[in-house]
């Protein structure tokens, strides 16, 4: 199996997400500022014979039901070739956690695949939009971005100063789809990302700054669906420490000053017997 590649797929955590409302058809509008984080699964494609797609822990999908054989079948379909690629996913994100682990395997199968199969490379973000929500944003390899519509439209921003959070993984598994169905919020004008990506693209986007525009419209329905989300958020504010939700849960985030600020409080997250550490943000593929 020659030409081998192999790329690093990072998770994500969503600095802002706020739900404008319903479409036609049936997805719901959104605005989110993405950034990806030092959580990585290892993705190797090579040519083959047949397709061959194996990922390591099991994730529990049905056989070809996984985003990353999902993503094979596209980009073959959109290209006029046949399927066939040797795909292994060594997973380290948790599945159904709120930090993209499946789609980000899907986008780094595509930019590989592209490689592997000599492809230009045009496109893959609207093969991405194919396969879910989240795919295009990590297609686009951007380490932050401004993205809306069903996820689709994706901007990508400049860089603030690195950044680093206290990331809290909870052991239950949360379905975006129950989330969605439970959701009752009032629509939102997506105000918070609009002022943060303009931060982001003025430079102004320090820590305090960022802190400001932290919102997830998605909480309250997360909630819901996974008590232990709010639980969790309770046993950190007791301990003076605000919790952001990533995507639709149940991941919980601290931003941090730096370094220094994320490590202390993830230790004082863990002394309050969650799971925390801190984490980079904004990593490269």
């Amino acid at each position: 199996m020659s030409r081998a590649v192999v790329v690093m797929a990072p998770a994500k955590i969503n600095l802002t997400l706020e739900v404008l409302g319903r479409r036609a058809d049936g997805y719901h509008e959104l605005t989110s500022v993405f950034a990806t984080v030092d959580v990585r699964d290892r993705v190797r494609v090579a040519p083959h014979k047949t397709l061959d797609v194996r990922i390591a822990p099991d994730i529990g999908a049905r056989a070809g039901e996984d985003l990353a054989t999902k993503a094979v079948l596209a980009l073959a379909e959109a290209n006029g070739r046949a399927p066939f690629a040797h795909v292994r996913v060594k997973k380290r994100i948790p599945v159904a956690a709120g930090l993209g682990g499946g789609s980000s395997d899907a986008g780094a199968v595509l930019r590989a695949l592209a490689r592997v199969w000599r492809l230009d490379g045009q496109g893959l973000e609207e093969v991405g939009a194919r396969l879910g929500s989240d795919v295009p944003f990590f297609t686009s390899a951007a380490p932050y971005a401004l993205v809306r519509g069903r996820g689709e439209q994706v901007e990508r921003l400049p860089a603030p100063a690195p950044l680093w959070v206290a990331l809290v993984r909870l052991r239950e598994r949360v379905s975006t789809a129950d989330v969605f169905d439970t959701y009752r919020g009032n629509r939102s004008k997506g105000a918070r990302s609009a002022a943060l990506a303009r931060a982001m693209r003025e430079g102004a986007a320090t820590p305090a700054v960022i802190r400001e525009y932290l919102v997830n419209d998605l909480l309250p329905a997360a909630e819901r669906v996974c008590p232990r989300i709010a639980e969790a958020r309770k046993t950190a504010a007791d301990a003076g420490i605000a919790l952001t939700m990533s995507g639709s849960g149940p991941s919980l985030f601290a931003l941090a000053d730096d370094r220094a600020h994320a490590i202390q409080i993830a230790r004082r997250l863990r002394r309050s017997g969650l799971d925390a550490r801190p984490i980079a943000v904004g990593v490269t593929s």
